[in-house]
């Protein structure tokens, strides 16, 4: 049994996601210490169960800080802690979710290094000082890997760019993200009421699309928008046909969307998008709906299962076809078969491998 020391770059009760699922998974076949830094604004925070007993160790750092010399403070607390609990574990692998977490560590060589990069890291750095420190840890982090895990084809292409990689690609592998929990049975699910409920499921953030929902709100006086996540670092719009919901279980959502006409994605597309592959995408799928998303390079996959657009006039024609007629895109038998081939399961089984061959 492996010693894996799991290193999550947000709070075990954000809205569950990749880190989250990852960490589970690999803590049925191993011995899996999950560190997390504690968050004390739990508003945006869901209650997590914990059913599959995972390992779990809270970092306490100095609450409600908003100064620069009291958050650095808050990093050498965070560093001293990662390091006291390494000593302590004794991992045989070192399992890191974003590049911050590697500075100041010094590691035994006999420690297997893991970096699963998720998010195109140091694009959502608005200040160039910080952004390029957070790019000189990752670059250190990247040549010192043993292995290197990216969620999309993209992320790869940044990495081997940015840092020089071209003779280490070998060590770089696409584990995509998946879909956790059963396959859904399409019989529990069924549309009443005259209104047509738009759905979106994830991170409210500065990369939401307000402006196609507003115009789209213009345009169908029929239709009306649940959302359901945190908001962080964006100011959303009101109006008296969009929901927020806030964060909730994950294991809720499946009651929530049951009523829902359409599933949306509307991003704008960005650096930091066109590198996502996205989670929603997957359970969408499982949700047995309709899904309508922006388009960029990294999804065109899905294109089996999703109706897409470029523009506010492609969201609109595509939104007037589904008012009129929502027979599903997809067929029951191919969503099982994607689900089957896409779960976290299937992810978790391919990084064993990979961590097997190290």
């Amino acid at each position: 049994m492996k010693k894996i020391f799991y290193v999550l770059n947000i709070d075990w009760n954000w809205i569950k996601q990749r880190p989250q699922f990852l960490a589970e998974g690999l803590s049925k076949l191993n011995n899996v210490l999950v560190a997390y830094r504690y968050k004390y604004n739990r508003k945006n925070l869901t209650i997590d169960k914990n059913i599959n007993k995972v390992h779990l160790s809270r970092i306490y750092t100095i609450p409600f800080i908003n100064n620069k010399k009291m958050a650095k403070i808050n990093e050498r607390l965070f560093q001293f802690a990662i390091s006291s609990k390494i000593n302590k574990f004794k991992p045989d692998y070192i399992y890191f979710t974003n590049p911050s977490q590697y500075e100041g560590l010094h590691l035994q060589q006999n420690v297997k290094i893991i970096y699963d990069c998720m998010d195109y890291h140091h694009a959502f750095i608005e200040d160039e000082k910080e952004r390029k420190k957070l790019q000189s840890f990752e670059k250190k982090l990247v040549h010192d890997a043993d292995l290197i895990i990216v969620s999309s084809e993209k992320l790869k292409e940044n990495l081997i760019l940015e840092y020089s990689l071209e003779v280490e690609n070998d060590k770089i592998k696409i584990i995509r993200n998946g879909y956790d929990g059963k396959i859904l049975e399409t019989a529990q699910y069924g549309q009443k009421g005259e209104k047509f409920i738009i759905t979106y499921v994830g991170t409210i953030s500065h990369w939401f699309d307000f402006d196609i929902i507003l115009k789209s709100l213009e345009d169908f006086v029929n239709i009306e928008f649940q959302i359901v996540g945190p908001i962080s670092k964006t100011q959303v719009v009101n109006d008296e046909r969009i929901h927020y919901l806030g964060s909730v279980p994950h294991e809720s959502l499946e009651n929530i969307v049951k009523e829902s006409s359409l599933l949306i994605m509307p991003f704008k597309v960005n650096e930091i998008v066109e590198a996502v592959d996205p989670v929603k995408l997957y359970e969408y799928i499982n949700f047995n709906k309709n899904i309508l998303s922006v388009k960029y390079k990294e999804i065109e996959r899905f294109e089996d299962f999703v109706y897409f657009y470029t523009n506010y006039e492609e969201f609109k024609e595509n939104l007037e076809r589904l008012l009129k007629n929502n027979t599903l895109k997809y067929s029951d038998e191919d969503r099982r078969r994607f689900l089957k081939e896409n779960s976290w399961e299937k992810r978790v089984e391919a990084i064993e491998e990979l961590l097997n061959n190290l």
